[in-house]
């Protein structure tokens, strides 16, 4: 009986996963992790291992998990519940949430809904995933992303955007048994978020997507700041994509990441430029470093046919963008910049000035994104039925 509970249970769970309702998010990702406490926060807990239903707990009580001899050993302050090879917080009332501090550290996180603790298929080391409903998922995204300071349109906008983003690359780590990470690879998830504005706002505008004209999940990619012009995609990842075109942004001009500038040794500069196959003799003394303005985001810098991609150059010199100009002073070259990040889809200082000003975040996603719509999932399983 106890075992047919635990299948059942999971049955469950995978089947709401089909639907979409609940993603698995692999949570500290990357993280050796080979012990931790789990504590419940709000609700209560029911624990299962491969043997059926180990006990249920509740917040008065907190269990340690520990990696031992390739099993996973469970023990609370006055019991020891012996090793297993899987184990599963399933919270069994209306809301839930947990607390988990790992052995080494001091922080303490708190998650929404249900934890899968596995043993790494390689490593000695424990594989956590949040098995979360969606819409608590994507108001964790949200505030890890933007924070709690913009207003409340502006999160309904960051709340489809992401659910797009996380829907269009659900699989990204299914070989390793979950659909995505916390990192930034994804999409930064840190905790369960505090903004009560920012759970109304991801439940507002539940299942909402958006889609391009063949109704397929657009990238929905996003930056802190474009410095007045964003980019075509082609420009940053050679993807041509028709919604992803130049928009001239007035808004994020006067915000905190529209300007920025690095100075760096003229020396180094000039050797940089040589190693990537610039003419010695175009760079014969330090003196003979050049203005360099760049106008329309172009795509190079260039002398004499020779070409450095400027996305290129940011990586390697660790800039804000690739978007800058080149200014020769003494032993320096001052790289006077605009915006941050890639530059691709929608500026989120120039949406957020948008929502500010009282912009509908209908009217900003139109804005960053050339014709595309949003949808309800519901109807996006119908439209893909017809094909």
């Amino acid at each position: 009986m106890i075992k047919r509970l635990f299948i059942f249970t999971i049955a469950l769970l995978l089947l709401q996963n089909i639907f979409g309702e609940i993603v698995n998010i692999g949570i500290y990702h990357n993280n050796k992790i080979t012990s931790f406490i789990f504590h419940p926060e709000e609700g209560e807990y029911s624990v299962f291992t491969e043997k059926g239903k180990l006990l249920k707990i509740d917040k008065s009580e907190l269990l340690e998990l520990k990696y031992s001899n390739n099993q996973i050993h469970i023990k609370s302050i006055d019991k020891d519940y012996g090793s297993f090879k899987k184990v599963r917080f399933i919270g069994v009332s209306a809301t839930n949430s947990f607390k988990i501090k790992l052995s080494k550290s001091k922080r303490i996180k708190v998650y929404e809904d249900n934890l899968f603790v596995n043993l790494h298929s390689y490593y000695n080391y424990f594989q956590l995933i949040n098995n979360i409903e969606i819409n608590n998922y994507i108001a964790g995204v949200v505030e890890s992303e933007v924070g709690r300071s913009p207003p409340p349109e502006y999160f309904k906008l960051q709340a489809i955007i992401c659910r797009t983003y996380a829907l269009k690359n659900i699989k990204r780590h299914q070989a390793e048994g979950f659909s995505l990470c916390d990192k930034v690879h994804c999409q930064a998830y840190n905790r369960k978020p505090k903004s009560e504005l920012i759970k109304a706002a991801a439940k507002e505008t539940n299942d909402i997507v958006i889609v391009d004209s063949d109704i397929d999940l657009i990238v929905a990619t996003f930056y802190s700041n474009c410095g007045g012009e964003t980019a075509k995609s082609e420009e940053v990842w050679r993807q041509k994509l028709y919604y992803l075109r130049t928009v001239k942004d007035t808004f994020c001009l006067h915000e905190n990441n529209a300007i920025w500038e690095k100075k760096i040794p003229k020396i180094k500069w000039i050797n940089y430029l040589i190693n990537h196959g610039f003419p010695k003799g175009s760079l014969k003394h330090e003196c003979d470093v050049e203005y360099f303005q760049n106008n329309c985001r172009e795509q190079f810098f260039e002398n004499q046919n020779v070409q450095i991609p400027f996305t290129t150059i940011r990586k390697d010199f660790k800039l804000k963008s690739a978007q800058f100009n080149v200014i020769p002073e003494e032993n320096f070259v001052r790289l006077e910049g605009k915006g941050f990040g890639h530059g691709v889809g929608l500026c989120q200082e120039g949406a957020m000035k948008m929502a500010k000003t009282g912009y509908s975040y209908i009217d900003i996603l139109h804005f960053y994104y050339e014709d595309v719509h949003m949808i309800n999932l519901e109807s996006l399983d119908f439209f893909k039925a017809d094909y």
